[in-house]
């Protein structure tokens, strides 16, 4: 009897220390980052030949993860980062994208804070944008 006495209280010892182990542990709301600004996940769509953004803002030297979402059915795309507008010193070029799909791109912003460029290389004169490093 004296062991069944010890398992049971060895099993109501575990219960209570779940239910300790749980009521303590802390848990932090989640934030919803806002499309294209200070976050090092960014989300950019393409649709109507225009991206939903103009400004993408990043930390430096940040690992940056942008998820491409090409809403244009049968239309060439992608998001290319620049060190400016003459597109001549590549930061990151994302992978193109023909019609409705997702893509995800993930590269280094530059570790010097400042305002780079970014655009859709089959449409440079009017799908573009800045890339803003802090």
């Amino acid at each position: 009897m004296c062991h069944r006495r010890s398992f049971s209280a060895l099993i109501v010892l575990t219960v209570l220390l779940t239910l300790v182990a749980g009521c303590a542990s802390k848990t932090t709301p989640g934030t919803i980052p806002g499309p294209s600004t200070g976050g090092n996940t960014i989300t950019v769509t393409a649709a109507g030949m225009a991206f939903d953004t103009s400004t993408i803002t990043v930390s430096a030297g940040a690992h940056v993860t942008i998820t491409f979402i090409n809403n244009d059915s049968g239309v060439r795309h992608n998001v290319a980062f620049y060190t400016s507008a003459a597109a001549t010193t590549v930061i990151n070029i994302g992978g193109m994208t023909t019609g409705v799909s997702t893509l995800t791109y993930t590269f280094d912003a530059p570790t010097t804070p400042g305002t780079y460029f970014f655009r859709c290389d089959v449409h440079p004169s009017t799908m573009t944008g800045e890339f803003i490093v802090q």
